[in-house]
């Protein structure tokens, strides 16, 4: 289960990213981080959030992703039983590699976004032939 938390508390690196001056509730979604030499895959479960909910930023090295959701309760109607939280998502990431700003991808497909962050040519490991 998700812990409710404010952005400041959401970023899971262990040095703090800056501040976006948020100050509303947020939930931090559930992520995972896998890759290789070429490219790093974030898959982020954003249930409840459109395609035009989804906000991804990548500023000195942070990657921030916001999800909002909108509410399903048809105008004029009241809810009178909530369990389904309406909060929004963010996930703030620090890069430690630089990455392909160009060549960035994000796919929301059944409430997972999947970001391809592909490795900057400078970054990735080479072989130093001995001549």
């Amino acid at each position: 289960m998700n812990a409710t938390c404010t952005p400041s508390t959401c970023s899971p690196s262990t040095r703090s990213a800056p501040s976006v001056g948020v100050t509303e509730n947020l939930q931090k979604p559930v992520y995972t981080v896998a890759g290789n030499d070429d490219v790093y895959e974030v898959r982020v479960q954003l249930p409840g959030v459109a395609k035009g909910g989804v906000k991804i930023d990548l500023e000195d090295n942070v990657l921030s992703i916001r999800g909002e959701r909108q509410s399903t309760v048809p105008e004029g109607w009241k809810p009178l039983h909530r369990e389904l939280s309406t909060l929004g998502y963010q996930l703030r990431l620090r890069l430690n590699t630089p990455v392909d700003e160009d060549k960035l991808t994000a796919n929301l497909e059944n409430g997972v976004l999947t970001l391809k962050l592909p490795v900057k040519e400078a970054a990735k490991p080479r072989r130093i032939e001995v001549q």
